[in-house]
């Protein structure tokens, strides 16, 4: 039976744009391009774990927004990842990148010009048609 992860990405927003980033080649989805995230703990909400991810992997704080899309739930080889992406601003500009290669920052109708990794195709779709102005965060 397949493992199921439970992930989150962040689609984080500056100026009408979207960060995407490129994971390591010597990663499993090795340069493909995702929201950075990562895997939710035992007894942490999606929205923490999308904080201590991004700290992790980027050295950033963030605020966390609206999800994009529900969870989506994509089959690899390696398991069934269950990803849900979250609109987020970031809150400093390190991007000490320890888990991606390469970051950029895209508008939303170039998203399609980009190689996902399967389970994020679904919220880009989604985001390649969003006007990113609308989106609405609590602070």
């Amino acid at each position: 039976m397949a493992k199921d992860i439970f992930v989150v990405g962040a689609a984080l927003l500056q100026d009408d744009k979207v960060l995407v980033s490129r994971r390591n080649s010597d990663r499993i989805l090795g340069d493909l391009w995702e929201f950075p995230g990562g895997k939710i703990e035992p007894n942490e909400t999606p929205q923490q774990a999308l904080k201590r991810e991004l700290e992790e992997e980027f050295d950033d704080e963030i605020t966390v927004g609206p999800q994009v899309t529900g969870t989506y739930a994509y089959e690899y080889e390696f398991g069934t990842v269950h990803l849900t992406v979250f609109y987020a601003k970031m809150l400093t500009h390190n991007f000490d990148l320890i888990a991606h290669s390469k970051v950029m920052w895209k508008k939303p109708r170039e998203l399609g010009e980009l190689t996902w990794a399967p389970a994020d195709i679904p919220a880009a779709k989604t985001i390649e048609k969003a006007n990113l102005r609308e989106v609405k965060f609590d602070d």
